[in-house]
Formats: C-alpha cells, sequence, structure tokens
C-alpha cells in the first residue's frame, strides 16, 4: 500500500490502523535532519519503516486506540447526562496503573561485583511491595565488565543479575552503557570524584553492535532496552557530553536490537536536570539536539530522570518532564512516551522531606504521572548508603540494613496492592 493511503501496523497479535499520512509522518519522526532538508517525506517515512515492524508506529497506533476508547466513554457520560473532560476519572484508582519498583545500581559500581545472592537479598524486599505485572526494576548490564577482553564475553555477573531480577520483576528495564578500557579514548579524563562511564571511539562502534546484540538475545523478558545512563552528564559519558555522537550509538543500539528479534522499546538514556557547562548539558537541550542529529525513529521511549530538591515537589517534577516534552512535541513525536527510569526523594530533611513524610511526598509524585504519557516510576534507591553525602545517603527506602523506613510501608499500602484502572496509553 502507498504512503498515501492508510498505513497498519502490526501490534501484538493485532492489526490498528495508524490512520492519515499525517500521523504516520509523527509517529515515523519525519524531522529526521540526518536524511538533509531536501529530503522527501516518502523517503523518510520509508526510513521509519523499512524494517517493516517499527515499534514506534505501533505505539503511535495503541496511543490511538487509547484515545478511540476514552471518546467512546466521553460520549457515553454526555447521553446519560454527565461530563468527561479527559478519559479517566477525577478520583485516584486504589491501586497502581503504572509499572514501578526500584534502581539501586545493580551493577553499576565500578568498585567490586554483584552477586545474585546480593541482588536477591535486596529485591526480596522489594518484590514484597510491587504488583507482579507492574513491577519495574532496573538492572545494568555494562558492557565494560562483559568485554574487558576485546572478542571474550563473560556473562557470569550479569547472568546471576538477571536470574535474580526474573524471580522477583516480571519483566526488569535493562540499562545497556560504558565502553571498556580498550574502546575508550585513552586521552579522556573523568570529570568527577566518583566513577565515571565512556564512550567507546568510532573505530569501535561495531563492538557496540555485537554487544548490544548479543545482550538482547541474551536476556529477552525486559520492559525495555534503556541506551545509556544520564548521557547529558561527564561523569556518564566522560569527559563532557556530546548528543550528536549520542546519536549514532542510539541508532546502532537500535538497529543491533531490532536484529537481535528484541521487541522491548528502545529508550534514550535517562536525562537528568544539568545546566548547560563544560561537563554537563541541560536535559531538554540534550533532547532536542538528538532529534536535530538523530532520528525519532531510533528509540520508542524517552528515559528521564526528573529528580526534585526543592518544594513544590509535584510542579517541578512535572516542570522538569514538560522540557523534555517541549523538545519531543516541537519534532512532532508527541506519540512518544516518558520513562522515568530514576526519582527519588532523600529523608534527609534538606529538601522538605523528613523520615516521616518521604513516603506520602512518593506516592504524590507517582500520582501525578498516572494518567499521563509517563511509562514507569522507577525509585532511586531501594536502601540507604554511605559515601555520597547527607542527602544521597538517605534516598533509600529502607534503611542500610533493610530495616523498613515508613516510606517502605507507605508504598507499599498506597501502591503495592491490586491494581487499579489500566486505562493509561503507556
Amino acid at each position: 500500500m502507498g504512503v498515501t493511503g492508510s498505513y497498519f501496523a502490526n501490534y501484538g497479535d493485532d492489526v490498528h490502523a495508524v490512520g492519515s499520512l499525517a500521523s504516520l509522518v509523527e509517529a515515523c519522526g519525519a524531522t529526521d535532519r540526518r536524511l538533509g532538508s531536501a529530503t522527501s517525506v516518502r523517503d523518510r517515512i520509508a526510513r521509519c519503516d523499512g524494517e517493516g515492524k517499527h515499534i514506534k508506529a505501533r505505539r503511535a497506533a495503541k496511543r490511538l486506540a487509547v484515545v478511540a476508547v476514552g471518546l467512546a466513554i466521553t460520549s457515553l457520560l454526555i447521553v446519560a447526562g454527565g461530563s468527561a473532560a479527559r478519559p479517566t476519572t477525577t478520583a485516584k484508582p486504589p491501586g497502581p496503573t503504572v509499572p514501578w519498583g526500584f534502581n539501586e545500581d545493580w551493577g553499576w559500581p565500578a568498585q567490586g561485583a554483584w552477586s545474585s545472592s546480593l541482588t536477591t537479598r535486596h529485591l526480596k524486599p522489594a518484590g514484597a511491595i510491587m504488583p507482579d505485572s507492574l513491577s519495574a526494576n532496573r538492572f545494568h548490564v555494562q558492557w565494560a565488565k562483559v568485554e574487558s577482553t576485546p572478542g571474550t564475553y563473560n556473562w557470569t555477573e550479569t547472568d546471576g543479575q538477571y536470574a535474580a531480577m526474573r524471580k522477583y520483576t516480571a519483566r526488569p528495564v535493562m540499562l545497556l552503557f560504558n565502553a571498556p578500557h580498550w574502546a575508550r579514548d585513552p586521552g579522556a579524563t573523568c570529570p568527577s570524584s566518583l566513577p565515571c562511564a565512556y564512550p567507546p571511539l568510532t573505530q569501535y562502534d561495531s563492538d557496540w553492535s555485537k554487544f548490544v546484540k548479543a545482550a538482547v538475545a541474551r536476556y529477552p523478558e525486559v520492559r525495555a532496552i534503556e541506551v545509556w545512563n544520564e548521557p547529558n552528564l561527564g561523569r556518564f559519558w566522560a569527559p563532557a557530553p556530546d548528543p550528536v555522537r549520542y546519536s549514532t550509538l542510539l541508532k546502532l543500539a537500535h538497529e543491533a536490537a531490532n536484529s537481535a528479534g528484541g521487541t522491548a522499546p528502545v529508550l534514550t538514556g535517562g536525562l537528568t536536570p544539568a545546566a548547560n557547562a563544560a561537563t554537563t548539558m541541560g536535559a531538554g537541550e540534550f533532547l532536542n539536539q538528538v532529534y536535530t542529529y538523530g532520528c525519532a525513529c531510533d528509540f520508542e521511549g524517552i528515559g528521564a530522570h526528573p529528580y526534585v530538591t526543592q518544594t513544590p515537589l509535584v510542579d517541578n517534577m512535572t516542570k522538569r518532564l514538560d522540557k523534555l516534552r517541549a523538545a519531543r512535541d516541537g519534532f512532532g513525536d508527541s506519540a512518544t512516551c516518558l520513562w522515568i527510569t530514576e526519582i527519588g526523594l532523600s529523608s534527609d530533611g534538606t529538601s522538605g522531606v523528613t523520615l516521616d513524610t518521604q513516603g506520602d511526598e512518593l506516592i504524590k509524585l507517582y500520582r501525578s504521572i498516572e494518567g499521563r504519557d509517563v511509562a514507569s516510576f522507577i525509585i532511586h534507591r531501594l536502601h540507604d548508603i554511605d559515601g555520597e553525602g547527607s542527602y544521597w545517603n538517605q534516598t533509600g527506602v529502607v534503611d542500610q540494613n533493610l530495616n523498613p523506613k515508613p516510606a517502605y510501608n507507605k508504598l507499599r499500602s498506597a501502591i503495592g496492592g491490586s491494581l487499579g484502572p489500566t486505562t493509561v496509553a503507556c
């Protein structure tokens, strides 16, 4: 069927009409500038749809189906004499509607290894308060650890992580990042006193692709595949963020995931609030450049780390997410969901949050994204730690000995029970 007619995309076992050409252009990111300003819309769509199974078009179809359901509900309410400004009710559901879980840097620390037994010990209390079908813990698969020797993969550590995750999380979020020492620029320096992650030199791009393909094939049961962690910070893209280079690695990762037969959405690396400076870049600006120099068809979700440390917490988190929405919507890609892959609040009192109110405030943040364009809510972190300063040391919901803080039981009570209505589009 030509691009001027209706376009159909498989979504699971169903077939949905994406709709008009304009809808398809939006779904496929027709603002792709890598192809050049003179490129026709037809050519841009061909790139998006060349594989015949592009996930972004499927996501657009799903969102249209949800909107249609919402309109039907609205019509019924009007006929019955009621009113409905949106397809969700104003009353908060009794249970969770957005997948949520924890990020405990499982698989990240440069010092020492995370054993599967340690991960299991952590995940047991985490799993006790999360609904199975909406659990979304996050684990790290570092290229640097898997392929420390060129051409030789060692999956021992990550196999243990994945097995522990699958025991307590039906489908975790998998994070892929950090080039091994042999693939890095030897002159790259770490701008932080904490461990850094590094991108590969361009001559090792094929090795990056092979690693991603192997990881996706080995760990298929995941909720999403996140490409890099906070690439807008020099600490995780040493020595300084480079959205142009990142766009290339994102494209390669997307292609590798597809070639491995992966069905999970590919996400941009979680972007965190930052200033435009020598070793950091604002989250919205970074995403804008990813769209400018890359392609919307290289990802199905946008990773977000909308940390807030000042009140009003909900309003400030929304403003951080809105910066990403502005970049996304400015490129006609509003069908793409945001994925919060890190968010947290410290109980140390400096941001107006105390030990007694930490759970209440986390729940308010969670409720604020229900029924919107947000597909996950992953809390950083599960347990308190030492060594990162007063604020970050106390963002856990259990203490260092895994004893519950008040937040743990409040999360269990508010969003750990039976599921609420699943009417959100993401």
